[in-house]
């Protein structure tokens, strides 16, 4: 009797059903999704592209270092706005002989930081350091194009103090770079891009970057950056812009 019951009542089950299954999500309403999250997935494997230049803040000098350890490409951020920049795009063109492009950041997939400059400051100077760099050949010289900024701008940029960073002979990693970073701010950095260049004169003749995954408000923490390049005797400048601005 439960089984006749069971069967003969099975098309009404389904009707009664239909509504909920609806309000799960319909055909029509699982396809528009699937095409929405194809489309953010064509965006995120899209690579970097810069159309325009940006009006305020100019790539002004550009190095290549090269040693057994890769490659890095060092881009001196001018800003002549009298306000900040929270995100701007920085496409790298690397050249070697005979002025033949062999390396530029625009492949899909690439960290945000080899793409993109954080905090530039009001009418200030930002040192970019891209050491993630792969030429298909020897690199002579690297050109640089800042796009327009991205997201919304900041009136202010979280501060981030660095203590001064000395050098230390590892037996295994060689020289690195140590130091302690401070996040002065009440917004939580993440990601946070430490990078160290080593000048003689006005020649860079090293670089390198440390990630520090989180600093919460009012903490600090230890960072270690490896170099491309020798950085002994060399003066060191340290910078550590913010990636979250609010």
């Amino acid at each position: 009797m439960s089984v006749r019951l069971l069967v003969g009542g099975l098309p009404a089950l389904l009707l009664a059903l239909t509504p909920l299954l609806s309000g799960c999500e319909s055909t029509q309403a699982k396809s528009a999704r699937l095409e929405r999250e194809g489309a953010q997935q064509l965006v995120g494997e899209r690579g970097l592209v810069v159309r325009a230049q940006n009006r305020d803040v100019r790539a002004v000098a550009t190095s290549v270092l090269q040693d057994q350890n890769g490659t890095a490409v060092v881009v001196v951020l001018r800003n002549r706005s009298p306000r900040p920049f929270g995100r701007v795009p920085v496409a790298i063109d690397v050249r070697g002989r005979g002025g033949r492009s062999v390396y530029r950041n625009d492949a899909p997939g690439l960290d945000p930081s080899l793409v993109e400059a954080t905090g530039v400051p009001a009418s200030g100077e930002l040192v970019w350091v891209n050491d993630q760099v792969t030429p298909a050949g020897k690199p002579k010289a690297a050109s640089a194009r800042v796009g327009a900024e991205r997201g919304d701008a900041p009136r202010e940029l979280p501060q981030i103090d660095l203590t001064r960073p000395r050098l230390i002979q590892d037996r295994v990693t060689g020289v690195e770079a140590v130091g302690r970073v401070k996040n002065r701010s009440d917004v939580e950095q993440r990601r946070l891009v430490v990078s160290c260049v080593a000048r003689r004169g006005d020649k860079v003749v090293a670089a390198g970057r440390a990630i520090v995954p989180r600093l919460a408000p009012g903490k600090s923490a230890s960072f270690h950056v490896f170099f491309i390049g020798d950085p002994r005797g060399a003066r060191l400048t340290v910078a550590a812009p913010p990636t979250v601005i609010e």
